[in-house]
């Protein structure tokens, strides 16, 4: 069911617990309570079956762990039908391996405040999961928990997708599709759930990569697996679709990301591919761009907290386009969605407005419609950006016609 299951309270540690899942996902199989459990199966077994076949249970307690109540006003852990007693009552029945994990300042609890069955709880060396130190407090676990495992239990990135014909709207994750021979290159991306924004101690942070919150995409998306290219926009200005023939620098068009485009342009090129197609073409919003950028990751660049050598093209990057001009699609590893370039390269336009900060922003995955519509965002950095401009959270706004060679799109389809 889950090699790694997280026991914590709702009231007390919600954020965090959901925050160290992300983390913990591209590592491992992770079990997180009834939002693991399928409508219709009884949770206790499953719960029950879940504690049996994991190999560590995580005990996220926050400052108000200890002294939750139920309704009536009684503390939880006194009863012994407590779900989060049991479980961690299970565990140390059983020897599974126990960490408690203190978060957002809390102490671990004295012993004489336990009931008999939870006592061992406090004999065991908790971990701090800080604010301040939280990508080395993690990592600091993982490296714990990986001998726990093992071998071939560790979760790895999706194949190299295999290409299948776009005649079902409910593809599978990771499988390639094209509904048009001159359009886009389509990469089906799953559901899930992912922590938008940097935490404050980023390198390179700005202010409105905050606040960070979390974000549930409810339904698969397709993305392209490239940004639109000269070629794909060549054959739009062929039939007729747009009189903009933008100029390509005297680097070259065909596989080249089409730069020199505005976000206006852009939406005359996914109403046309949807008008070609019959099937919804549109930009990215704001959310998808970043799911899909980050593919289960919570770090700076989408390998890594380092810019690294030769993974993207961007100012000092180690590409041999570097500071120099744009690079044909594909020149770089995909990451684990199977999305090239998402970093460098060019900026990317998406559908939202622009707004200052993620305070109100939709947690959907939906568009963010309101606030200045004369601005539009951008993501992604490009071929002449700093490293730090590059990163994954990092934010751009420009005018809705604004044209240059820096800026270029991805294209969307709802599936």
């Amino acid at each position: 069911m889950g090699d790694i299951y997280i026991s914590y309270r709702r009231a007390d540690s919600d954020f965090w617990a959901d925050r160290l899942a992300d983390e913990l996902r591209p590592h491992f199989r992770v079990f997180m309570d009834i939002r693991a459990i399928r409508p219709g199966l009884p949770w206790r077994r499953v719960l029950d079956e879940a504690l049996g076949n994991c190999a560590a249970l995580l005990v996220v307690i926050g400052p108000g762990w200890l002294n939750a109540t139920d309704n009536a006003g009684r503390c939880r852990l006194d009863d012994s039908r407590d779900t989060l007693r049991q479980e961690i009552a299970e565990s140390l029945k059983r020897d599974i391996p126990v960490f408690p994990l203190l978060v957002n300042g809390a102490d671990m609890p004295p012993s004489e405040s336990l009931p008999d069955d939870l006592k061992a709880l406090t004999e065991i060396q908790g971990c701090d999961l800080t604010k301040k130190h939280w990508r080395k407090d993690v990592e600091d676990l993982i490296a714990l928990l990986n001998p726990l495992l093992g071998p071939g239990q560790k979760v790895t990135p999706p194949a190299s997708p295999g290409r299948i014909e776009a005649k079902d709207p409910e593809l599978v994750a990771a499988s390639v599709f094209r509904d048009a021979p001159d359009g886009s290159e389509m990469v089906v991306v799953p559901a899930g759930s992912f922590l938008m924004g940097s935490p404050e101690d980023e390198e390179g942070r700005s202010y409105e990569e905050g606040p960070q919150h979390m974000v549930t995409i409810a339904r698969p998306f397709a993305v392209g697996k490239y940004a639109v290219t000269f070629d794909e926009w060549d054959a739009f200005v062929a039939a007729s679709g747009t009189a903009h023939k933008p100029k390509d620098q005297t680097w070259g068009r065909g596989r080249r990301p089409v730069i020199n485009v505005s976000w206006d342009d852009a939406q005359q090129y996914v109403a046309w591919l949807f008008k070609k197609t019959g099937k919804t073409y549109r930009l990215l919003s704001e959310a998808e761009w970043e799911y899909v950028a980050r593919a289960g990751r919570t770090t700076r660049y989408p390998w890594g907290n380092d810019p690294g050598n030769n993974r993207a093209n961007f100012v000092a990057s180690g590409s041999k386009w570097s500071d120099e001009q744009t690079a044909p699609v594909g020149s770089f590893e995909p990451n684990a969605f199977g999305l090239h370039d998402m970093i460098g390269n060019v900026w990317e336009w998406v559908q939202d407005c622009w707004n200052e900060s993620y305070a109100g922003a939709p947690s959907d995955g939906s568009a963010w419609e309101s606030g200045d519509r004369g601005l539009r965002v951008l993501r992604g950095g490009s071929w002449d950006d700093r490293p730090e401009y590059a990163r994954v959270a990092t934010r751009l706004r420009n005018k809705a016609d604004i044209r240059n060679d820096l800026n270029g799109f991805r294209v969307a389809r709802t599936l």
